[in-house]
């Protein structure tokens, strides 16, 4: 099941903040969405969401927004009213996504939102499959442990087993009671040859089923990333020709 994504929108503006929650609401899939100004900016730090939107806030404050929100760590749109502003912003915080408030920003935003979002996605899938990836490293290196040391095993079972056999043989003149020990012996040590022996199957089949796993999460991987750049582009050329 999909957790819905979580938006911060930090702005000191009521009307900014309902029509960008009224358009999202129109969307097909919306994320669970905040609303927060500046005052209870301090609530953002230990928030957690995957993406922030700062639109228009009082006077000397957006510096201290942007860095509250750490664009370096976490996904940010700010949308500015002045177009002026855009290029001073954006140098000031190259992470950031800065856009302009033009007459169609709604539109754009959603694309440039659902981008931010889609990296954060594609970001989480890495860092799952890179933990995945070292937990498979640590078992498969305890397997090739295991594997590598089969042989010495097997020889040292084998020794055992064959003195038990040669002790059983003579089983008449032993005690009765180091007769009985002798023969759980035998039978502990068949027994953990027939372990081994399953070991040695799974191991070399669990070898051969991450081999194919990892395969098959590069290619849809790469399909995945070809769809979300195909139908980025379809709706952004989509936009473009609506202006």
């Amino acid at each position: 099941m999909h957790v819905a994504h979580v938006v911060l929108i930090i702005t000191d503006d009521p009307v900014f903040a309902r029509d960008l929650v009224a358009r999202w609401q129109a969307e097909r899939g919306v994320p669970e969405l905040t609303v927060m100004s500046t005052e209870l900016l301090s609530r953002a730090v230990d928030a957690a969401f995957d993406l922030a939107v700062v639109g228009p806030v009082r006077a000397g404050r957006l510096s201290s927004v942007l860095k509250s929100v750490d664009p370096a760590t976490h996904p940010a749109i700010c949308v500015l009213e002045s177009a002026a502003q855009v290029q001073q912003v954006r140098a000031a915080n190259p992470r950031c996504l800065v856009m302009h408030q033009h007459d169609l920003w709604l539109d754009s935003f959603l694309l440039l939102a659902e981008e931010a979002l889609k990296r954060v996605d594609l970001a989480d899938r890495v860092r799952k499959a890179e933990q995945t990836a070292i937990s498979q490293a640590r078992n498969a290196a305890l397997g090739r442990y295991m594997l590598d040391a089969r042989h010495d095993f097997n020889n040292s079972l084998t020794s055992v087993l064959g003195n038990a056999e040669l002790l059983l043989l003579d089983g008449a003149t032993l005690p009765a009671q180091v007769r009985d020990q002798l023969e759980t012996i035998h039978t502990m040590a068949l027994h953990m040859h027939e372990v081994m022996q399953r070991f040695s199957s799974v191991a070399a089949e669990k070898q051969m089923d991450e081999k194919q796993m990892v395969a098959q999460k590069t290619v849809a991987q790469k399909t995945g990333e070809k769809k979300s750049q195909s139908e980025t582009h379809r709706r952004s050329r989509a936009a473009v020709a609506d202006l």
